[in-house]
């Protein structure tokens, strides 16, 4: 059996704040990250897309375990049954005495902008005209910090641990639990279709957005390691965006051959100035294809490497 699957994709936000931070005044802000040279990325946390995977989850018919959770004040104790419930399998649990705790087998990074933030805001009211008929009352402004960008994340799966739950993650003198390997499948298989759906986030009112991939690379390995973390980058340049492959290749060509055992790219059809040469790049390490075709072929590759 594998040992894990990682996947690194690309989503785009054309004018969003998807993961606000603090409200400044008037101004709700983004959340950014400062780099070296004094330049800003906006990003979305780790938390906010953990959270569109969990709601993706339950829009594809899986019940989650957050409605039979017990809350007293400001204390949560989860239901711990992670046989029972997808995200408490895949995304673990900790209950409020910290007794019962689950590391998550999935693991996500940050979705982090390629292209600096260059201080773009939204304006908008609240007017009371249409409550009191007179404009001159006037009304609340107040502006919100938005961006237009290539987002960059990471999501790394451990399959050997995914429906296999330690009696110590259950309670006291509890017995380890083994789901069948067809469920352990489905759930793994229902992640990756969930990330195919995401969108989320706050002000999908007024701003929604499709975070769903543009470009996506895919491996099934031998160890757990996020092989693309650090190594998606794309520039903007004529009206396009160019995806840099050096990075990928070197990437892929630094785990022996015997570790990488299945290593498949998608991409959006149209979305790349530089299409065919990616395509060219990218299949020296790898099968490469439209993300519509990429999703269901990763699904199969997954039965594929789950096996008991």
């Amino acid at each position: 059996m594998s040992k894990a699957i990682t996947i690194t994709y690309l989503v785009k936000v054309s004018a969003a704040n998807v993961n606000a931070s603090h409200t400044e005044g008037n101004i709700q802000t983004i959340k950014r990250v400062t780099l070296p040279d004094g330049g800003v990325l906006p990003y979305i946390s780790g938390q906010a897309v953990r959270r569109m995977l969990r709601d993706r989850l339950e829009d594809l018919g899986w019940v989650l375990s957050e409605p039979f959770a017990r809350v007293s004040g400001q204390e949560v104790t989860p239901p711990v049954e992670p046989d029972k419930y997808i995200d408490e399998d895949l995304f673990g649990y900790m209950d409020a005495s910290g007794a019962r705790r689950r590391t998550s087998p999935t693991r996500v990074s940050a979705l982090v902008g390629l292209f600096p933030y260059w201080g773009d805001r939204d304006l908008g009211t609240r007017s009371f005209e249409r409550f009191t008929g007179t404009p001159a009352e006037g009304g609340n402004m107040f502006e919100t910090e938005l961006y237009h960008n290539l987002f960059c994340g990471t999501m790394l799966v451990e399959l050997d641990r995914v429906g296999i739950i330690p009696g110590n993650e259950l309670g006291r003198n509890a017995s380890r639990i083994e789901l069948p390997i067809e469920e352990r499948r489905k759930r793994v298989q229902a992640l990756v279709q969930a990330l195919n759906l995401l969108w989320g986030g706050g002000r999908t009112a007024r701003m929604l957005t499709d975070l769903s991939p543009r470009f996506l690379a895919y491996a099934r390995l031998q160890v757990k390691t996020p092989l693309f973390l650090e190594s998606v980058r794309a520039f903007y340049q004529q009206g396009g965006y160019l995806l840099q492959t050096e990075p990928i290749l070197h990437a892929v060509s630094r785990l022996p051959v015997d570790w990488r055992q299945k290593v498949l790219f998608g991409y959006e059809p149209g979305f790349f100035a530089n299409e065919q040469e990616l395509r060219n790049a990218l299949r020296e390490v790898g099968t490469v294809m439209p993300i519509a075709e990429l999703i269901p072929t990763v699904q199969n590759d997954i039965a594929e490497g789950m096996v008991e």
